[in-house]
């Protein structure tokens, strides 16, 4: 019997309202998340990264409006659930950690408080076996003295320490779905390593699949399996992380990964995308990496381009993709 992906998410359209009107922050979005896989999802700020993911963990709130045909978590239909519904979801099956842990963690509250109330919620123990279990994850993260930490304050941690918690309170009732949202944004460099090794440790020992949105191409292929490339709030290309690297065929792409710094690089200036992002209010015709792209011809100001299979497991959104080019 073929395994069902952790998530599949079909045509996420999410939209804001304002008093000028309704404004598309992302177009079309499909992909699915397998079991036990560390998904990629790359693209400059604004590109629809983060909203997609708080749409999927239904923590979109108004003026935001996400509309999908399909959203699927271990194959149950989760697109049309309550909010009390998601609310038992969140924690227990699905769990997000955000790019600052200060923001998410409640100061009044001791880091076991926060913890033990999420096992409670989702777990029918006692308040001891839930201490417990949330120490017991305090060390699992690799935090340091866990019962003297249980009762410390968030404001009495470091950001790696506080980044930490708010893993071990993510994984407390071991979801199916992790997304991590940059979390290792605000850390120092060796932080960081452990904090990705953390994480390759979660898919080893519980198959847990994760959704890791970040703008660190260096991280992505350290860690991911697959790569979505996001531009505009659409999906531009998607592949597993060699072929992306290497062959890959979208400008924006390529654009993308010239605009890292090379280990052999020694002088010279840093390459860079010419323009920015465009706004929601001004989002140009045709294609909407045309502005930008070196590559652009007559028919890219016109046409918007559909994802198609460029290759096995290969899919790019663009009319003329860099197959044969020199890249």
């Amino acid at each position: 019997m073929e395994e069902k992906a952790t998530l599949e998410v079909q045509n996420l359209n999410i939209y804001f309202k304002t008093v000028g009107g309704r404004l598309q922050a992302v177009r079309n979005l499909s992909f699915q998340v397998e079991s036990g896989e560390l998904l990629g999802i790359v693209g400059e700020s604004g590109c629809g990264k983060s909203v997609s993911s708080l749409a999927i963990m239904g923590l979109l709130e108004f003026p935001g409006i996400a509309e999908a045909d399909s959203i699927k978590l271990m194959g149950e239909e989760i697109s049309h659930k309550s909010k009390e519904e998601m609310r038992k979801l969140r924690g227990s099956q699905m769990a997000m950690i955000f790019q600052e842990p200060m923001t998410s963690l409640n100061p009044l509250f001791t880091i076991g408080d926060q913890i033990s109330d999420t096992i409670k919620l989702h777990q029918n123990c006692s308040k001891q076996e839930a201490k417990e279990r949330a120490i017991a994850m305090l060390k699992k993260v690799g935090i340091p003295r866990a019962e003297a930490v249980y009762h410390d304050y968030p404001n009495a941690l470091s950001g790696g320490m506080r980044q930490r918690v708010m893993i071990a309170i993510a994984l407390a009732n071991s979801p199916k779905l992790l997304i991590a949202d940059e979390p290792t944004t605000a850390l120092d460099v060796t932080i960081q390593a452990q904090i990705l090794e953390l994480m390759r440790d979660l898919i080893k020992d519980s198959n847990t699949s994760i959704m890791f949105i970040t703008h660190d191409l260096g991280v992505v292929a350290e860690m991911a399996d697959r790569v979505l490339v996001m531009y505009a709030g659409s999906l531009v290309e998607q592949a597993d992380v060699m072929t992306l690297f290497h062959n890959c065929v979208h400008p924006y792409t390529q654009g993308l990964l010239n605009s890292t710094i090379k280990v052999h690089q020694t002088s010279g200036e840093l390459n860079c995308i010419e323009g920015v992002v465009p706004s929601l209010k001004d989002m140009p015709s045709g294609c909407a990496f045309h502005p930008r792209c070196p590559y652009a011809q007559e028919d890219c100001k016109q046409i918007r381009p559909e994802l198609r299979e460029i290759g096995k497991g290969h899919y790019a959104a663009c009319l003329h993709p860099l197959e044969g080019r020199n890249k």
